[in-house]
């Protein structure tokens, strides 16, 4: 869920994000690596930058300025779909919005439903097939409550998937959306786990406002969640997608999680790329290790 206005310190994107301490490290040790990301139906804000589009800046891309757009509505199946238009653009949604909340909490009226078109959709996995995308990587997508469908429609596509950061609802603002523990469930069958939320949106009940804001989450109504492969179960991947799989969690400043997956490239390639990680990252910054750890 986005909102025309300015977002909240609490505001999914605006926390937990950071500037890769891994990524110019490999570089710089003679290690190129070429990512494929899918940024699905996420609208730029304007004065925000996502932490993945850094990537772009310190590894080769194999396309004119590492970006390819497609006119495209991904979807769970090859179908014609309601689209539910609403006052903003951003908050259309292939479900009906539940307009009850809109009346009962403030600064909500730009999901509140103009009218109603109808749009093609495709499966994630017909999707990549049929633009000879090869593995995906990693997956940001926010489309107003239709995520699930999305995965479901890709089980190809969601099983070689390293990371991938997901909005999620925790209160049924669409109608029969499935909400953040049907996207878990559903992201588990594919072997990736849940491992944090970035910030966290909501509402204040009318008439009143908190801290001088309607914008402050009284109600949690939303975030965005990020979900990585499976950690205890990193022996399927190639040396490649364990670097990969790091560089993603260094940028989510999961960097724990990144050192863990280093230990396992490490333990593969009789490298030490951890012990170099981690003698950068606890130069001054919030990142400490306990003796004999």
């Amino acid at each position: 869920m986005n909102s025309p206005s300015s977002a909240t310190m609490l505001e999914p994107g605006n926390a937990e994000t950071a500037t890769s301490v891994l990524a110019p490290l490999l570089k710089a040790n003679g290690f190129d690596l070429a990512f494929k990301l899918l940024n699905i139906g996420a609208l730029p804000i304007k004065g925000e930058q996502e932490a993945f589009w850094q990537l772009l800046e310190v590894f080769p891309a194999s396309s004119n300025a590492g970006v390819r757009y497609f006119p495209a509505a991904i979807g769970r199946t090859e179908e014609r779909r309601a689209l539910y238009e609403t006052m903003h653009s951003m908050c259309t949604s292939l479900y009906k919005p539940d307009e009850r909340y809109v009346d009962l909490y403030q600064d909500l009226e730009s999901s509140r439903l103009r009218k109603v078109g109808e749009i093609s959709t495709v499966s994630l996995d017909k999707f990549v097939v049929d633009h000879a995308l090869g593995e995906i990587d990693f997956i940001k997508i926010d489309i107003q409550g239709a995520e699930l469908d999305v995965f479901t429609g890709g089980p190809d596509t969601m099983s070689r998937m390293l990371l991938v950061v997901s909005e999620v609802e925790f209160v049924p603002i669409y109608e029969n959306q499935p909400l953040f523990g049907d996207v878990a469930a559903g992201l588990r069958k594919s072997g990736l786990m849940f491992q944090k939320f970035l910030g966290m949106g909501g509402r204040v009940m009318k008439p009143l406002t908190m801290q001088g804001s309607a914008q402050y989450p009284a109600q949690f109504m939303w975030s965005d969640a990020v979900f990585v492969r499976d950690l205890f179960d990193l022996a399927t991947l190639s040396p490649e997608r364990l670097l990969k799989l790091a560089v993603l969690l260094d940028i989510y400043d999961s960097r724990d999680a990144a050192m863990h997956v280093l230990r396992s490239y490490d333990a593969k390639e009789g490298d030490d790329l951890a012990d170099i990680y981690l003698a950068h990252l606890t130069q001054g910054g919030a990142w400490t290790a306990l003796p004999g750890q």
